[in-house]
C-alpha cells in the first residue's frame, strides 16, 4: 500500500488520502493542540503525527474500514496503547 497523502485543511484537520486495492479512501483526521503538545517533541510537524497515525491504524485495519472522520483523542480512547506508541515512535524520528 502506497504512504497515506496528508493534506492540511487548517485548523489541525488534515485530509488522509489512502489506496485500498486500488480504490482511494479519504479521511479527516482533526488532531487538538492539547493531544499535539502532550505527543510529539518540539520540532515535529503535526503532519508527521498524522501519518505516524495512519500508519498506527492501518496496522490494525484495512484503509476502507476507517471513519470519514476521526480525532486522535478518539484513537487514544479507543486504543490504550496509542498515545505511548505515537510518542515513542515520534522520539525515536526526532534528532
Amino acid at each position: 500500500m502506497p504512504e497515506p497523502v496528508v493534506e492540511p485543511l487548517g485548523g489541525h484537520e488534515y485530509l488522509v488520502h489512502l489506496l485500498q486495492d486500488g480504490d482511494a479512501v479519504e479521511t479527516v483526521v482533526r488532531a487538538s493542540p492539547a493531544f499535539l503538545a502532550d505527543v510529539a517533541p518540539p520540532g515535529v510537524a503535526e503532519s508527521q503525527v498524522i501519518s505516524a497515525t495512519m500508519a498506527y491504524l492501518l496496522s490494525k485495519q484495512r484503509a476502507d474500514e476507517l471513519p470519514g472522520q476521526l480525532d486522535l483523542e478518539d484513537v487514544a480512547a479507543a486504543y490504550a496503547g496509542f498515545a505511548d506508541s505515537l510518542k515513542s515512535w515520534l522520539n525515536r524520528k526526532t534528532p
